[in-house]
């Protein structure tokens, strides 16, 4: 069964996990989570303590607490609420018991104290099983065998099994799981811990597991004090866990025999013989050891396998690794069989290549790349004598380019290293003493090697500046051409943490990635392709501060796309007055001019020529910062209207640019075609005088611009060749429409200036004397929200619009015939909520930002008694942490139009809480809310029959008389609190001395001795160090005492009067 978290870290204890077994009722989940608890309460016991429900008991951590001192033996390093009524109380016990584990060097991973006190299942039972790893399984006292270096490099879960097969050499226990579901080698275990308690084990009958686990068990907690912390009947299904089984077996090693027991001894060595197998029928029941030592002297144990047959025989197997002659002594009950030590002549044998076997990922038919090194392993143990070799043929048939070396790991292992040099097929053989070992030869296909240098990324997400916090940026990386690799993306943000990234496979070998930061500063993102930087990586990419109001806006064609050697334009808006300084930059593969036209109302339209194809960052900047959503994107290409699938207009000339500066010199040749029966080519010929085509220089020596005119409407197709070859792309499909006149479209209808959120808008458009022509419109919001736009061909000419915008604002409205913008577009377009919140007022701490403190509790009121009477579920919140995640909040209705809303902050920095009337954003909203760290004691309140509420009332309580005081901080931010108390009629002592200090700084309190007559008073503090005591009389029955502690620790003030402890002392 799976590991339960990342918490283990006895990582051979996992399994490969099934859908089934990762379900949150996995039968496995259930089993470790009740042996987990029952290993608990044993250890509680000490304590008087009890886990009744693994996942909430620990919540408070008292128990948590009491389970570590009982387990480690020692007392928490510091003071903890024994009364933790409070969840910030909860928190910080845990956190006492989490700093304790941290202290003892028991490391943890992804978990906190709030994990533990909102009951996170996974993680608890994570936390349990390193408890268990630690205390039960890591620190028994073992063998003295497992004590040597080589078993104290072995994992916890390595010594264990490796303990249970010195106990049990009878049964090959390799697991924790599969090898003690019939229940018998429990009883051997036990059996071999106490020789006698289950002599019978292995006469026991393998189809009543539940009993033979029960018998087992009940023997080893009546005899040998190992409590069942896990059933009978879980320890034999089949879907437990290693984990469970683990925590079982793991008292062995500490368990000792009572007195008493019911032992049966059986054993009679000399009774056992040895003639091919052990038998031991006659000699009783005991354990049998079998040792060869080879002429040398060196001693191994052999592998000894009960055959559970009526004899009782064992077979025993060994491989001699050298000639000559061996000694094989043979142990029952750890003495000498008859005629032990048996004397073996071992000679020299052949070697049996179809035993040998290899694998590694040199073996994997893909996977490996040219001029890549790659492995694979040879084993060759119980194979025999023989020399491993390896021939390796490249694609062209060859078996002398690629070499391969050998080494000899040792343990009959042999790793075989080789360098492919050719992407294509390989074969391989590997041979064994002269012989093709199992599945020689293997079929390796070798990808193309991997080259960095020809990847490239671009996008918004990598431009050096612009970008700002909350806003998604994105970018691609095209490793096309680049061979076989590993595409890796790791984006670092300010303080050096990796940034989350998303990543989607865009096909032909493009991928996209975006990432959202939330912290200004300078993020560093690196690319990698097999492991290699690519070009410009790492690309450092500077964040700036959250947009605010935007005072200008910008749309248009140009800051999508452009054709090199045509001006790309774009309008950008002022919004209000003062809008400042504007400023336009334009980067790219190569200089753009700029031009800028101002309309004197407001707006401006921009045009730039890019001179080279790629892609432009169009900056548009206000007081020299870009405006959001800057820089823009564009992406420049060598093409033109000539290729494009409409738009072309029949005698009127078309034109389009044809790039070939990474083509080299070669001619170039186009034709044009019109797609009509028959279809005859028509050759454009570069011939100046020729009036249907002409092929003009281009910007630079590299391009050409090409120019026909359609004669008849249809579609055509225009071939483009270089050097003989088609270009990508080509044929191209234009197809020429009589010629249409944009300026003669007309728009009318109540939706071209306002809609309403969730309502249908509608207009209406009139291209009866416009031509044909292609109509689009887009309706997109100042967000980047796009309305869902439908037009419905009346079948006259005229074209009706509907559309449902989803969310309230601004929208930009673009209809376009032909390609071309229409009249008086684009335009502007309002979009109202569906409910007029213009009423609806919002008021409180909770959204003024006003002392708002981390894990402190504050609210706000909501009055929308414009709107309602009798309140309903009208209003919802939305609260966004500095991370991007959301906080919870409770909306109350008061039930006549008002509402209260109560959220706890979890995190410092500015929060956003947006508050909406039935989906409508009210007044104001979002608010912008900081959140500080820090505390009010001013807002702790605090209630309970142990105040005195007034003179008149008798409020006091007999000395052991129980009372209770309830102190509410929820609305205070993070601290801590004492209370102070005084006993009346006797001295008493109280102040924040008695229960915590500071090192260096002097720590006071107050003892009060109104009531006590006559005596004297005397101090003394014992601790880690000197404390230097000070004591003023204030004159009213009350002194004030002060000392200073210099070390660390816990110290004990002892507070006397008349030579006796007063009440509460030593402290």
């Amino acid at each position: 069964a799976p590991a339960p978290n990342a918490l283990s870290t006895d990582k051979d204890a996992e399994m490969p996990a099934t859908e089934k077994d990762l379900a949150e009722d996995a039968p496995w989940k259930k089993i470790q989570q009740n042996t987990f608890t029952r290993w608990c309460n044993e250890h509680l016991k000490c304590v008087n303590k009890r886990l009744g429900n693994l996942q909430t008991d620990l919540g408070d951590g008292l128990r948590l607490i009491g389970l570590l001192e009982v387990l480690s033996q020692k007392k928490m390093f510091r003071k903890y609420n024994q009364r933790p009524t409070f969840r910030q109380m909860q928190l910080e016990n845990v956190s006492v018991a989490l700093e304790f584990l941290d202290k003892e060097n028991i490391k943890l991973v992804s978990i906190d104290s709030k994990a533990i006190v909102d009951g996170n299942l996974k993680l608890i039972l994570g936390l349990i099983w390193t408890l268990i790893l630690h205390y039960s399984i890591s620190m028994p006292m073992w063998d003295e065998d497992e004590e040597t270096d080589d078993g104290k490099q072995k994992t916890p879960k390595q010594r264990l099994l490796g303990w249970i097969q010195n106990k049990l050499p009878e049964l090959p226990i390799t697991n924790f799981h599969r090898d003690w579901q019939t229940g018998r080698a429990l009883g051997a275990l036990v059996d071999s811990c106490a020789p006698g308690l289950c002599p019978d084990w292995d006469q026991w009958d393998q189809t009543k597991p539940v009993d033979n686990a029960r018998e087992a068990m009940q023997q080893a907690d009546d005899w040998l004090g190992i409590p069942q912390v896990i059933t009978p009947e879980e320890i034999v299904d089949p879907n437990v866990d290693e984990h469970s089984v683990m925590t079982y077996l793991s008292q062995f090693p500490k368990a000792k025999l009572k007195p008493g027991a019911p032992l049966r001894p059986k054993l009679n060595p000399k009774k056992a013989r040895a003639y091919g197998p052990v038998e031991t029928i006659s000699a009783g029941l005991g354990e049998v050891l079998v040792y060869v030592e080879d002429p040398a002297g060196h001693r191994e144990e052999a592998k000894v396998t009960a055959n559970n047959d009526k004899n009782r025989t064992y077979s025993v197997f060994y491989i001699p690794k050298v000639t000559g002659m061996h000694k094989v002594t043979v142990l029952f009950a750890g003495q000498h069989i008859s005629k032990s030590p048996f004397e073996v002549e071992i000679g020299k044998s052949q070697g049996d290549s179809s035993k040998a076997t290899a694998q590694g990922p040199g073996l994997e038919p893909s996977g490996n790349i040219a001029n890549k090194s790659t492995y694979f392993d040879v084993y060759t143990a119980g194979a025999g004598v023989g020399e491993v070799e390896v021939m390796i043929i490249d694609p062209a048939g060859k078996n002398n380019t690629v070499a391969c070396s050998i080494e000899d790991k040792g343990n009959s292992s042999y790793r075989c290293t080789y360098k492919p040099t050719q992407e294509g097929q390989h074969t391989i053989y590997v041979t064994f003493a002269g012989g093709q070992i199992s599945k020689s030869p293997f079929t390796v296909t070798v990808g193309e090697a991997c080259n960095p240098s020809l990847c490239r990324a671009k996008g918004r997400g990598l431009q050096p500046k612009g970008l700002r916090v909350k806003e998604t940026a994105d970018f691609q990386v095209f490793t096309k051409g680049a061979g076989t690799g590993e595409l890796k993306v790791t984006i670092k943000g300010p303080k050096g943490l990796e940034e989350p990234c998303k990543r989607k496979d865009l096909g032909d070998d493009a991928y996209g990635f975006e990432y959202y930061p939330t912290t200004p500063g300078t993020y560093s993102i690196t690319i990698t392709w097999g492991g290699q930087h690519i070009p410009r990586s790492p690309i450092e990419v500077k964040i700036g501060a959250e947009a605010g109001p935007q005072k200008v806006r910008a749309w248009g064609p140009g800051l999508e796309c452009g054709i090199v050697g045509k001006s790309a334009d774009f309008v950008v808006e002022a919004v209000g007055d003062n809008v400042g300084t504007l400023g336009f930059s334009v980067e790219g593969p190569s200089q753009a001019k700029i031009e800028c036209d101002d309309k004197g109302d407001g707006s401006c339209d921009v045009r730039y020529w890019p001179t080279e194809a790629g892609e432009y960052a169009v900056h548009v900047l206000c007081n020299n910062e870009d405006i959001q959503h800057s820089p823009f994107m564009a992406e420049v290409k060598a093409f033109g209207p000539g290729l494009q699938s409409s738009g072309l207009a029949v005698g009127k000339p078309t034109e389009f640019t044809v790039d070939a500066k990474q083509g080299g010199k070669a001619p170039l040749k186009v034709a044009a075609q019109v797609c009509a029966i028959p279809m005859t080519p028509i050759r454009i010929k570069v011939d100046p005088s020729h009036d249907a085509s002409k092929v003009e220089p281009g910007l630079s020596p590299e391009t050409s611009q090409v120019k026909f005119i359609p004669r008849e409407a249809g579609p055509y197709q225009v071939e483009l060749t270089y050097d003989g070859v088609a270009i990508p792309g080509s044929p191209f499909s234009p197809t020429a429409y009589p010629v249409s006149d944009p300026s003669k479209v007309r728009c009318s209808g109540p939706g071209l200036e306002r809609a309403k959120v969730g309502e249908k808008g509608e207009f209406v458009v009139d291209c009866t004397n416009a031509g044909p022509a292609e109509l689009t419109i887009e309706i997109i919001s100042d967000s980047g929200t796009e309305a869902e736009v439908h037009i419905q061909d009346n079948g006259d000419g005229t074209y009706t619009i509907t559309y449902i915008p989803l969310y309230p604002g601004s929208y930009t409205l673009t209809i376009r015939y032909g390609g071309q913008d229409v009249p008086n577009f684009p335009a502007r377009l309002t979009v109202e909520p569906a409910v007029d919140a213009s009423g609806v007022r919002v008021f409180g701490p909770g959204v003024e930002g006003k002392g708002i403190f981390r894990e402190a509790t504050t609210d706000f009121t909501v009055d929308a008694r414009a709107l309602t009477q009798t309140g309903g579920d009208h209003i919802k919140t939305l609260i966004s942490n500095p991370s991007g995640s959301r906080t919870d909040a409770l909306v109350a209705d008061l039930g006549d139009g008002t509402y209260s809303v109560e959220y706890t902050p979890y995190e410092e920095g500015p929060h956003s809480v947006e508050v909406c009337y039935d989906g409508s954003p009210v007044p104001k909203s979002p608010f912008r809310v900081a959140v500080t760290e820090g505390c009010d004691p001013a807002r702790v309140r605090v209630h309970g029959p142990g105040l005195k509420v007034s003179d008149t009332v008798d409020s006091t309580k007999e000395i052991g008389e129980q009372t209770v005081i309830t102190v509410d901080a929820k609305a205070a931010g993070k601290g801590k609190f004492y209370v102070d108390y005084m006993n009346s009629g006797n001295v008493s002592a109280y102040g924040p001395g008695l229960i915590h200090g500071t090192v260096n700084q002097p720590a006071v309190f107050t003892v009060n001795t109104k009531d006590a007559g006559e005596g004297g008073l005397s101090l003394a503090i014992e601790g880690p160090s000197k404390a230097d005591i000070s004591c003023v009389d204030n004159q009213d029955g009350t002194c004030t005492v002060s000392y200073l502690p210099v070390l660390p620790g816990d110290y004990s003030i002892l507070v006397k009067y008349n030579d006796k402890h007063i009440p509460g002392s030593p402290f």
